[in-house]
């Protein structure tokens, strides 16, 4: 289909996510829940395993950690999920759609959060293996030690979170500060692990996730201490401050992972991926 499309069409194909600016028309209440479903289906087809455990099968969350929209870049729908070993995170996920003229195009998109390779599966086929660990883990050496109870110990996590602020910067030079919500995606504690405690917070435009803060309270040689990771969740320039001072990059990838179809080998072993997955034509209103 894809080849027999218009020449504005394929331009913004290209582009994907990033390049609309108009407000599109938002879904209705039935549509958005219909949509919802969709997402989790498409996210219980995954097979997840590290590479350190291969016979032991990630556990998608039983919902959605968050469903989201974007108006004003090509009317985007999403929802946020994850895949947990032993009660922590090791995968963050979007299944999500975006609207152009003529056609709604559906992508998956993952960051990995673990401490080393994995492998993902959709429906039998391998099409994600990232090599590497997904995040490194830096100490908050002027963190408070953290707190004996669990109530205490979030309400560190969301003082800690504030203390954090992003940035993204589009292939055209447009920087957009980001907006930390304040309630996290997911509150975790890992059974037999250093970390006894953990958020996930993200930074949004609107309330799309567009970088992940990983804060964990470890344990190492009897001592509790705060830690902290970041994960990009879009594939334009990202930055991160800590008490005004940048503590995290990445530069954007190349154009061309807007592009990525399903199955593809390009960025199959990247820590970050996204990919087409469904194109639904838009019928002509009569």
């Amino acid at each position: 289909m894809f080849a027999t499309l218009p020449l504005a069409v394929v331009f913004a194909f290209a582009v994907g996510q990033q390049e609309t600016r108009k407000a599109q028309p938002k879904p209705t209440t039935t549509e958005s829940a219909k949509a919802l479903e969709e997402f989790k289906a498409d996210a219980a087809q995954y097979v997840i395993r590290l590479d350190s455990r291969p016979k032991d099968k990630l556990t998608l969350s039983d919902e959605s950690l968050l469903h989201w929209g974007n108006a004003v870049r090509t009317g985007e729908d999403g929802a946020v999920f994850v895949w947990l070993l032993d009660g922590r995170p090791e995968v963050i996920g979007s299944v999500f759609t975006y609207r152009l003229p003529t056609a709604i195009r559906r992508k998956h998109e993952f960051h990995s959060l673990a401490a080393g390779p994995l492998v993902a599966e959709y429906k039998g086929s391998r099409v994600w293996a990232p090599k590497t660990a997904g995040v490194t883990f830096k100490p908050l050496s002027d963190a408070p030690e953290p707190a004996g109870t669990a109530r205490q110990r979030l309400s560190q996590m969301k003082a800690l979170a504030r203390d954090f602020s992003g940035r993204m910067t589009d292939y055209e030079g447009e920087q957009t500060e980001l907006r930390l919500i304040s309630q996290p995606l997911l509150r975790y504690e890992p059974k037999n692990q250093p970390t006894i405690d953990g958020t996930l917070f993200s930074f949004a435009v609107g309330n799309d996730p567009e970088v992940i803060l990983l804060l964990e309270a470890r344990r190492d040689k009897g001592e509790t201490a705060w830690h902290y990771g970041l994960a990009r969740y879009h594939y334009v320039e990202l930055k991160v401050s800590y008490k005004d001072k940048e503590v995290w990059q990445v530069p954007a990838l190349p154009k061309d992972i807007s592009m990525i179809e399903m199955g593809e080998k390009k960025y199959q072993d990247s820590i970050y991926t996204t990919f087409h997955t469904l194109t639904t034509p838009i019928k002509p209103a009569p």
